[in-house]
């Protein structure tokens, strides 16, 4: 949640994502939209260690991309390993057990942010590379 900062907005940014891909059949949307949106992120929104979750729809992609896809944002991958996660994993809804029959395709990936180091870069001060020397 955004918060004030010398009069600048600024929010928590994790610098770990974990990226999940999926594909369902059209008949199968509703009840996997009601998982993920009703249950399963709330659920894991609880992890400590957890900072959000954003859900896109395919517009456009190569051949092989998933219709689904999930960011989850992350402080770093511990929150992966903490017990919460674990107890969730081990003890699946029955919501749950239908929807993961009806997932045709699934990718997922974590990947941690390298630059900035922390924090989200944003510049708004009119730098452009093409008019400043970069060193290398």
């Amino acid at each position: 949640m955004p918060n004030q900062n010398g009069g600048h907005a600024t929010q928590h940014v994790g610098n770990t994502i974990l990226m999940v891909m999926m594909d369902v059949d059209p008949e199968d949307e509703e009840e996997f939209h009601r998982w993920y949106n009703q249950q399963h992120i709330p659920e894991r929104l609880e992890i400590p260690g957890y900072v959000s979750a954003r859900r896109f729809k395919l517009e456009s992609g190569d051949d092989g991309m998933l219709k689904y896809l999930c960011i989850w944002e992350m402080d770093d991958s511990s929150a992966m390993e903490h017990e919460m996660y674990k107890a969730q994993s081990a003890d699946p809804t029955a919501l749950y057990e239908r929807v993961t029959k009806t997932v045709k395709a699934r990718a997922r990936a974590v990947y941690r942010q390298i630059f900035p180091e922390t924090g989200a870069y944003e510049d708004k001060s009119g730098f452009h590379p093409r008019h400043q020397e970069i060193s290398a």
